[in-house]
């Protein structure tokens, strides 16, 4: 393609009798190159734009899956009567998301975005092992922690 058009912009700039010189030619020369330019910053331009909005798309993404999973792993627990067996698999499906989840956050966010993830997972543990008397404390530990990652996570985004 730059062969052809470095052909073209030679072929234009030969006037009729051999001569090269003609004044519209270097014109036509002039405005190919900056056409040229123009694409080539247009181009890559818009490749960062892009790269841009799905890089925040995707970390939107993974701070609502992250932050969902946290308040449904909080309601089975909270929702646990006192004297019966927790429902291993409903916190294990919801660990797995969060887990998941922190991956992404780990792969396209700061590492104090990580810190606080990685707390509010602690509080998560703490919660699980709390005794009746000492949930609703457990659940407020957690749910600061959750609010946490929230300030982080506006801040990261710009928010």
């Amino acid at each position: 393609m730059q062969n052809q058009l470095k052909l073209a912009v030679i072929a234009s700039c030969v006037g009729q009798d051999g001569q090269v010189g003609d004044t519209s030619a270097y014109a036509a020369w002039f405005a190919a190159v900056t056409s040229l330019a123009t694409l080539a910053v247009t181009t890559v331009v818009n490749g960062r734009r892009e790269q841009r909005r799905w890089a925040r798309d995707a970390l939107t993404d993974a701070f609502v899956g992250f932050l969902e999973a946290s308040w449904s792993y909080s309601d089975v627990v909270r929702n646990w009567p006192p004297g019966q067996e927790l429902d291993p698999q409903a916190l294990s499906r919801v660990s797995a998301t969060m887990r998941t989840q922190l991956t992404r956050l780990r792969l396209l966010a700061s590492d104090e975005v990580l810190q606080a993830g990685e707390d509010l997972m602690r509080s998560h543990k703490v919660l699980l092992q709390a005794d009746a008397g000492r949930r609703e404390s457990a659940l407020e530990s957690t749910s600061a922690a959750r609010r946490r990652v929230v300030a982080v996570a506006k801040r990261e985004m710009g928010l």
